[in-house]
């Protein structure tokens, strides 16, 4: 009786045993790789140091485009020139006239700065605006002198990768299905891939124009959320729109640079003067 009792229990315990390995077998075959240590950095807190050295305006270009409220657009490709990761770098665009005044029609200065969450060391990306004019210099056809296109970084990272949502976000433009209406309006359609582990909070596409021979010839900001680009991995289809005449003429829009914006978090909205649009 003894014996077949001591029996017993060492089936039990090797049911036991056998059970808890499947369960283990299961959960390793269930768990996604991607989803272990991925653990997003927690960029320090405070006033922005506004580091305007590191990151350059490499390329740059624009062009005016007459309407009844007539917009220069304007692109630029920035490179981070450093080994650590620009964090929120802020953009701000301007037009300025012969005397160096910026004519920016006032309605639309709170459009002249952007934030890119995220550059990578040695990393490039592009960046773009369209901006009305003042009313005096829509109708005088010499008001546009130069564009102004200024960088300041708020914070420094150091690098990292998709484990901690420092990993690349690149965009490929889908050839053939970009839009343009005879007053420069219109979208682009591109797909992204991101290397994060996990989702990131999306702050827009910013959207660089080139014309056939491959130069700069302006640039727009959608501030529309484009989640999908901040998933993990490859996304589908996605539109980038521009909706205030920022399509000049002479864009070839299978050559559109595209950056997707996403941060760990979205910042509240500033009324602040100088805060991003997005």
């Amino acid at each position: 009786m003894q014996r077949r009792i001591w029996w017993l229990a060492v089936g039990v315990v090797v049911i036991v045993v056998v059970v808890i390995g499947a369960v283990f077998l299961l959960r390793g075959h269930n768990d996604k790789p991607s989803a272990h240590g991925c653990r997003f950095v927690t960029p320090p807190s405070g006033a922005p140091i506004a580091d305007t050295a590191g990151v350059k305006v490499v390329e740059q270009g624009y062009t005016r485009i007459p309407s009844s409220a007539t917009t220069v657009s304007m692109g630029a490709i920035l490179q981070n020139t450093t080994d650590k990761v620009a964090y929120r770098t802020r953009v701000k665009f301007d037009v300025r006239n012969g005397t160096d005044t910026s004519v920016v029609w006032e309605n639309q200065r709170s459009f002249m700065v952007q934030e890119v969450p995220i550059i990578l060391p040695g990393a490039k990306v592009a960046v773009g605006d369209a901006l009305a004019l003042t009313e005096s210099a829509r109708s005088d056809a010499g008001a546009v002198a130069r564009v102004s296109i200024t960088t300041a970084v708020s914070r420094w990272l150091e690098a990292g990768d998709g484990s901690d949502g420092l990993g690349a976000v690149t965009t490929k433009v889908v050839p053939g299905k970009g839009q343009r209406d005879a007053e420069g309006s219109g979208s682009v359609v591109f797909t992204a891939d991101s290397a994060n582990c996990a989702e990131m909070a999306s702050r827009g596409t910013s959207m660089i124009f080139r014309d056939a021979p491959g130069e700069i010839v302006g640039g727009s900001l959608s501030t529309n959320p484009a989640s999908g680009a901040c998933k993990p991995g490859v996304s589908g289809e996605d539109s980038a729109s521009s909706t205030l005449r920022s399509i000049p003429e002479s864009a070839d829009l299978d050559k559109t640079e595209i950056t997707a914006y996403c941060d760990f978090t979205r910042p509240p909205r500033s009324t602040e003067l100088g805060a991003p649009i997005n």
